[in-house]
C-alpha cells in the first residue's frame, strides 16, 4: 500500500504534493492541475476532484485525463483513494471522510479556489466512478456536479456480482427483476441513497454517466440510468458503442 505516488513524468501544469491525513495517520499524495496563468494572477477557480480506478493511485490517470482538464478553466485535483479498510463499503466511508474533512479543506486553504457548492465537482473512473457518484448524491450540498466514467456500482447493489458481464440486451430484464425484489430499499444500496436524496439531487446536482457498450460493467450503469429515470432525476447518459473498460477510449 503506497500513500504517496509521485508520477515519473507530469503533464504541463500538473504538480505532485502531499497533505497529512489524521484519518489514515499518514502523509497522502495528490496531483493538482493549475490552469495556465494561475501563478501570475489572482483569479479564483472552480475545482474538480477526480478519483482513480481500482489498483490505481493519484498519478495513474493524470495522462489519460489530460485532454479533459487542460481545456477547462478549473483546478483539477487527483485524489489518492487508497484505504486501510478491506471491506468495500468501509473503504468508501473512510475515503469519504478523508475527502470531505481533510483534502477539500486543505485545497481550499492552500489554493485560490472558487469554493461555492456549484463550483465544486467530482469525477471518477471505475471504482472511482462509483465513489464519485456515491459522494455526490450523498452530499448534494457540497458538490454541484459529478461525472462517473464506467462506475463499479455492483458492490453497492448488495447482490454480489449479479450485474457484472450481463449482455446489454438483458439489462432491462435484470433491472425489472431487481425492482420486484426491492433491491432499492436495502441499506447501503446506492439506489436506496438516490431515492432518499432524490428531491435534493433533482434541484442541485448535475449528473453525467459515461459507459461503453462492451464494458463488463455496462449493466451496472444501465441499471443506475433506468432507476434515475424512474425517479425523474435529470442526468446525461452517454453510451459508447463497442468500447470496453477503457478510460482513454471513453474520453
Amino acid at each position: 500500500m503506497n500513500f504517496v505516488n509521485p508520477p515519473a513524468e507530469s503533464p504541463q501544469n500538473v504538480v505532485h504534493k502531499t497533505f497529512y491525513s489524521q484519518v489514515l495517520n499518514h502523509d497522502i499524495g495528490y496531483n493538482i492541475y493549475l490552469p495556465p496563468g494561475y501563478k501570475d494572477g489572482d483569479e479564483k477557480y472552480p475545482v474538480v476532484y477526480h478519483i482513480h480506478g481500482w489498483t490505481g493511485n493519484e498519478s495513474s490517470e493524470i495522462w489519460p485525463l489530460e485532454k479533459a482538464y487542460k481545456n477547462r478553466r478549473a483546478i483539477t485535483v487527483f485524489v489518492n483513494a487508497i484505504s486501510t479498510e478491506k471491506e468495500y463499503f468501509d473503504a468508501l466511508l473512510q475515503i469519504e471522510s478523508v475527502l470531505l474533512n481533510e483534502l477539500i479543506p486543505h485545497i481550499d486553504g492552500k489554493f485560490r479556489t472558487d469554493a461555492p457548492r456549484e463550483n465544486r465537482m467530482l469525477s471518477g473512473f471505475s471504482m472511482g466512478g462509483c465513489m464519485a457518484f456515491y459522494y455526490a448524491v450523498k452530499h448534494p450540498d457540497v458538490f454541484g456536479s459529478v461525472t462517473a466514467y464506467a462506475g463499479t456500482y455492483h458492490h453497492l447493489y448488495n447482490k454480489g456480482y449479479r450485474t457484472v458481464g450481463v449482455a446489454p440486451e438483458k439489462a432491462i430484464e435484470l433491472y425489472e427483476q431487481m425492482m420486484k425484489e426491492k433491491w432499492y430499499v436495502e441499506e447501503n444500496n446506492i439506489l436506496c441513497l438516490v431515492r432518499q436524496n432524490a428531491e435534493k439531487i433533482r434541484s442541485k446536482l448535475r449528473i453525467d454517466i459515461h459507459i461503453g457498450t462492451a464494458d463488463i460493467l455496462f449493466c451496472d450503469n444501465e441499471i443506475l440510468h433506468l432507476y434515475l429515470n424512474s425517479l425523474d432525476i435529470p442526468h446525461e447518459y452517454k453510451k459508447f458503442k463497442g468500447i470496453g473498460h477503457d478510460l482513454e477510449q471513453i474520453l
